[in-house]
């Protein structure tokens, strides 16, 4: 799990981008397999 990450991450990215990151990995990655790194949590 991201844990304090998410808002730092968020940030980085900005909302707009951020949202748009998370439905492509919602898509892509439901399961969230690929966190290893800068994490986007799958939307929804």
């Amino acid at each position: 799990m991201m844990g304090d990450d998410s808002g730092r991450i968020r940030a980085t990215y900005g909302d707009e981008k951020y949202e748009r990151l998370a439905a492509i990995k919602a898509c892509y990655d439901p399961d969230n397999v690929l966190h290893r790194n800068a994490n986007i949590a799958p939307a929804g």
